[in-house]
């Protein structure tokens, strides 16, 4: 299970291990990754500092293609740098944002997305870096506030991150990824009554974004309010139908609720059946259901006991789990 919010959100990369964390944490399930290589070009600009920038693939532009980027304003860069992050193409979002800078260093927009795409790269400094200067720059500026305070909550700094967010909110009240942000880290602080309101505007902001129901399904869940946490994933998977976090998020609620078979139907859209009992399995196991959670990771194993191998990893930890007290929990 995987809550999205904001562009830094749709793009993150998951290995093939199940993981559950409740309370300003992420759900995940099983989803494949890959990773795409390619030729590593540094550059270095004087005002960026320690700020290098890797995985440009300059070789795979045209000729041609380098000299009109050469040519275009600054504006247009970040405008073309933005489409590519949300394509999940970080490589050449990097370098349109690399281009826009060189154009204007000083351009907070350019730092800005410079920064999210280290942070989908999974370098936390770098991006902390461009935040940085982005906000020496402009001290209001409120995406590097939000950047700031998202890579704060990520290491568990949650009140630097409350701090840098309730600065973005008192200059944009009304900005979908300061609220949604503000809401995440309330929930990191266990304050989930009052990320739900938060949550609540996003959705009347964006009312037609499938991220802004997933986000609001999850604080529900969070809550323990299943039935309104069924309706809100519903919504956002009718928004989004190919969406596999949103389809996690739904069958997990269904399940949390009792529904076990619609439970398993939505899981089945996600992954394979020995998939869907597996994640079964390892929510009941979360949330302390022994006996349910047995049943469901053996049944993981009967459909497929050759290779699903996490499906193993987990009804040994559930062993381990229930030898811990040197009785079985009882349900």
């Amino acid at each position: 299970m995987f809550r999205q919010f904001s562009k830094m959100r749709t793009s993150k990369k998951l290995d093939g291990a199940q993981l559950f964390f409740l309370r300003g944490r992420f759900m995940f399930f099983l989803l494949p990754f890959f990773l795409c290589s390619c030729t590593t070009t540094v550059v270095k600009h004087k005002n960026f500092r320690d700020i290098d920038l890797a995985d440009i693939p300059m070789e795979e532009l045209r000729l041609e293609e380098q000299n009109r980027l050469e040519n275009l304003p600054a504006e247009q860069l970040i405008r073309m740098g933005r489409n590519h992050l949300a394509k999940g193409a970080t490589p050449m979002a990097r370098l349109h944002f690399l281009k826009a800078l060189h154009k204007n260093p000083e351009s907070t927009a350019a730092l800005v997305g410079l920064g999210e795409t280290f942070e989908l790269g999974h370098e936390p400094q770098k991006a902390r870096n461009a935040y940085a200067l982005a906000l020496e720059i402009d001290p209001k500026f409120v995406p590097a506030l939000v950047g700031r305070g998202r890579l704060d909550r990520a290491e568990g700094a949650n009140e630097k991150s409350l701090e840098s967010l309730i600065n973005a909110m008192g200059i944009n009240d009304i900005d979908p990824a300061v609220l949604g942000e503000l809401a995440i880290t309330y929930e990191s602080l266990g304050m989930d009554s009052l990320a739900e309101p938060l949550h609540a505007e996003v959705v009347a902001l964006k009312p037609s974004l499938s991220f802004s129901h997933n986000n609001l399904g999850f604080n529900y869940l969070l809550q323990n309010r299943y039935d309104e946490a069924v309706a809100s994933f519903s919504r956002a998977l009718s928004l989004d139908p190919g969406n596999q976090r949103v389809k996690n998020n739904l069958g997990a609620a269904y399940a949390l609720r009792g529904d076990e078979g619609r439970a398993l139907q939505v899981f089945e859209t996600a992954v394979d059946k020995a998939g869907a009992y597996n994640n079964l399995g390892y929510l009941y196991m979360t949330y302390g259901k022994w006996k349910e959670a047995e049943k469901a990771l053996k049944r993981a194993l009967e459909l497929k006991p050759v290779y699903y191998a996490r499906a193993r990893e987990n009804l040994d930890r559930l062993n381990n789990i229930r030898g811990t007290n040197g009785s079985k929990p009882q349900n």
